[in-house]
């Protein structure tokens, strides 16, 4: 019996765009129900993609791969790609690996991104208990 993927992904149209909510964990063992969402909004020729990242849990590199993989394909074929208000979990990993920019536009704080509070939250993490 296969185990179903932890990452659901709710597709809809609105208007000239199509946007991609992703729920659950994005990691390797869940990652191809992304990049398959992706490929339908290729073979629809969408002018843009919106992926709501506000309930992903988790995302691991094999995500990050992914997300950075669909906006450099989306860009390539003249669609828009943006991502959106990502969880605590992702906006600390876009920080971390240096991404926001890429994936959240120049203007991260109006997508929902502040990297401000992800570096507080980071710095508190690493200080050693007292």
């Amino acid at each position: 019996m296969q185990t179903p993927p932890l990452l659901y992904v709710d597709r809809r149209q609105e208007e000239a765009r199509t946007v991609l909510v992703l729920a659950g964990a994005m990691d390797q063992d869940s990652v191809h129900v992304f990049t398959a969402a992706m490929a339908e909004v290729s073979r629809t020729g969408a002018a843009a993609v919106h992926v709501d990242l506000s309930a992903v849990a988790f995302c691991d590199c094999a995500g990050l791969n992914a997300l950075l993989k669909a906006a450099q394909g989306s860009r390539a074929e003249g669609r828009t790609f943006q991502a959106h208000a990502p969880s605590t979990a992702v906006l600390r990993l876009f920080t971390l690996t240096g991404t926001t920019g890429v994936l959240l536009g120049r203007d991260s704080h109006a997508s929902g991104g502040d990297e401000t509070a992800a570096k507080r939250s980071e710095d508190r993490s690493a200080a050693p208990p007292v």
